[in-house]
């Protein structure tokens, strides 16, 4: 397996205070790990939102779409933590590192359910409706978002995780579900997140989450090129695939499989 080259530059400055803010900030150095406040939050999504529901009596269709999936992601996503978690939240990290991820990014993921079921949406204008008055056409694309989302996320995540585990030596993974993106596995958590976005109907966790994935998946996307660069394969791979989104044209020529017999 080709030697991995640590960033430099401009990305390996990021890669730096991003390591350092997520596994070694002051206060309780090594006494937990990254995955433990990201499950924390995933499996606080569904309790919370009933605990609003009940508080504020309000069990309209939009926010019982809203229980059903961000409950329902949060215990696919501890499941799968279990099952074929990644190995780069397992290592150790500071008590003061915890409690800032689970601040940010993972706070912000809050947004839409408490702009949904509490004041916090009327406080600040600009929201486009209410759970009362959720469109049909707006919950058909939150279910379809959130079901094309999970299926991107979970099956490419699964598919990496088995792969680098029994494929030795380790090589580039470009078929399956990197065959036409990268990073098929932050395209599904977008799109899972926008499901939830567009429940809210409120312009601030578009912001909150753009946020999100400009400082943190798109700085996470652009060092995995920079790492996987070490691999002969790698230029071919990138010039196929797109960084996020499926490439158009390896996409047109990865119809003719669907009728391909055998």
């Amino acid at each position: 397996m080709p030697e991995k080259r640590p960033p430099t530059g401009v990305l390996g400055a990021l890669w730096r205070i991003t390591d350092a803010y997520v596994h070694r900030l002051p206060g309780g150095a090594g006494l937990t790990r990254p995955r433990h406040p990201i499950n924390l939050h995933k499996i606080s999504v569904g309790p919370l939102t009933l605990a609003l529901m009940v508080a504020t009596d309000n069990f309209s269709l939009a926010a019982w779409l809203y229980l059903a999936l961000h409950g329902t992601y949060g215990l696919m996503w501890v499941a799968k933590d279990v099952a074929f978690g990644d190995p780069s939240w397992r290592g150790r990290a500071s008590l003061g590192s915890a409690l800032a991820t689970f601040v940010f990014p993972l706070g912000f993921y809050y947004l839409p359910i408490l702009l949904m079921l509490t004041p916090l949406g009327e406080l600040i204008p600009g929201r486009w409706g209410t759970t009362d008055d959720l469109p049909l056409p707006v919950a058909f694309a939150a279910v379809l978002c959130f079901v094309v989302g999970a299926f991107f996320h979970f099956v490419s995540d699964a598919q990496k995780f088995f792969v680098l585990k029994y494929r030795q030596p380790r090589q580039l993974i470009t078929d399956g579900m990197f065959a036409l993106t990268r990073n098929p596995n932050y395209l599904g958590e977008i799109l899972m997140y926008s499901s939830f976005n567009l429940l809210a109907q409120h312009w601030v966790p578009w912001v909150a989450c753009a946020l999100v994935w400009s400082m943190v998946f798109l700085v996470n996307m652009l060092l995995k090129d920079v790492s996987m660069s070490r691999y002969p394969e790698h230029a071919a791979w990138k010039r196929q695939t797109g960084l996020l989104l499926p490439h158009p044209v390896t996409f047109v020529r990865k119809l003719r499989f669907i009728f391909r017999e055998g």
